[in-house]
């Protein structure tokens, strides 16, 4: 309880220590969303992302003023939901040492910290994929599986897709996961069948106001403008919603599948890169002119430079060596350490169908964190070697059982 406390205080006092202005120019977008759901009862005709977040924003402006600072305030609540969530997680995986570390470091790790004062949606969509992520490993632990347990999955998966686009990154995961679980097909198709009504039963009026309006470019103009450029292809402005600029796209990356290939294994590399980010923010120019045309946005930015550039490379750095040992010593001992390991692998991999940033790896952090702080709790108590000297021990058995060959009984005698 007294980490929970910690990492709601950190948060909150974070919050009130920023101006009263945004630092980055999409959470404009958002903002104007929501001062636009407040005066029309509609978004604002120019707002193309997902919906949820802006309707949170909304709320918060109507109940408490168009301020940022209540917003962040209800933003720490959340992130403190995460370490949460995490501490149940790391608790039911491991057990009570791992789950202590886990939550204190989740409670002091910066950039979730960071995440309650900036208007991105980062924060409440990792709320989501953990809750769900929890469940699974859950549902994976459990001798009798419960249906409740596959629905809420399904909601939350829905809850994260219109949050966010990582969102859509779970959906496939968790899809895989239950794919992938040794159970009879039987089983499968009725997992499969649970999860797909309880996220469309999220989704549906989104889809309803997205069918009815014909505006499909949350889903269209995203990933248009998202995709890259292949090599002899021209950017070309879009029009209506996007379909013009995605099929542009998509047809220079069949015409150029090495290209492709390229890129695409080059950002999976580059989501692992200690400081992944292109951020024009940290240009004083460019933060000058947003300036200039709107003076909700901060000139100074402290959360951006060379100085935080290198803290978050070094502390990421050491993170991701601990994770990498922890998933060594949990992989063949520890149920559910397959989570942990594929949710940040199939992030990368749907994110480096575009490019990666910083901000687009987050949701993983948690798994990284998990996985360090049981590399350590092995350590203190001594089996850490040993979780690492079962991998080749049952990759060893594993083997020989494939290279036996069965013995061949005798054919019965004619007699």
């Amino acid at each position: 309880m007294a980490f929970l406390f910690l990492a709601l205080l950190l948060r909150i006092g974070f919050v009130l220590s920023q101006g009263p202005g945004f630092y980055f120019e999409d959470s404009l977008d958002y903002d104007r969303a929501a001062r636009a759901i407040l005066e029309t009862g509609h978004f604002d005709p120019g707002y193309y992302r997902f919906p949820l977040y802006p309707l949170m924003m909304a709320a918060s402006y109507k109940l408490f003023g168009t301020g940022p600072a209540p917003f962040r305030i209800i933003q720490a609540i959340l992130g403190t939901l995460t370490c949460a969530v995490v501490w149940r997680m790391a608790r039911g995986m491991f057990d009570r040492q791992t789950g202590l570390l886990a939550l204190f470091g989740m409670a002091v790790f910066p950039p979730h910290i960071i995440l309650s004062g900036i208007e991105y949606p980062t924060l409440p969509g990792m709320l989501a994929i953990w809750a769900a992520l929890w469940m699974l490993s859950v549902h994976q632990r459990s001798l009798s599986p419960k249906v409740r347990t596959i629905l809420a999955i399904g909601a939350s998966v829905g809850l994260a897709c219109l949050i966010f686009p990582a969102g859509l990154a779970l959906a496939l995961f968790v899809l895989l996961w239950f794919a992938l679980q040794r159970r009879p097909i039987v089983d499968k198709l009725k997992n499969f069948a649970r999860l797909l009504v309880a996220t469309a039963v999220l989704l549906a009026p989104w889809t309803y106001v997205m069918v009815r309006s014909g505006d499909f470019r949350p889903l269209i103009l995203k990933v248009g403008l998202h995709l890259p450029i292949a090599p002899g292809d021209h950017y070309q402005a879009w029009e209506g919603n996007g379909m013009n600029v995605l099929r542009a796209k998509l047809s220079g990356l069949r015409n150029n599948p090495g290209w492709a290939l390229q890129h695409t294994s080059t950002e999976f590399l580059h989501f692992w890169n200690p400081y992944p980010d292109r951020l024009h923010s940290a240009d004083p120019a460019f933060r000058e002119a947003l300036h200039a045309k709107n003076q909700r946005m901060e000139s100074n930015n402290p959360l951006v430079g060379e100085t935080a550039r290198m803290l978050y490379a070094v502390g990421f750095s050491l993170l991701l060596a601990a994770a990498g040992i922890g998933a060594l010593a949990g992989w063949m001992e520890i149920a559910g350490t397959g989570i942990l390991v594929g949710w940040p692998v199939v992030l990368a991999l749907c994110y480096s169908l575009i490019f990666t940033k910083t901000r687009y790896r987050m949701p993983a952090d948690p798994a990284f964190i998990m996985l360090g702080c049981h590399a350590v709790a092995a350590a203190v108590q001594k089996k850490l070697f040993a979780g690492i000297l079962a991998i080749p021990r049952a990759i060893q058995a594993a083997s020989r059982k494939i290279l036996e060959k069965p013995e061949m009984s005798e054919p019965p005698s004619a007699e």
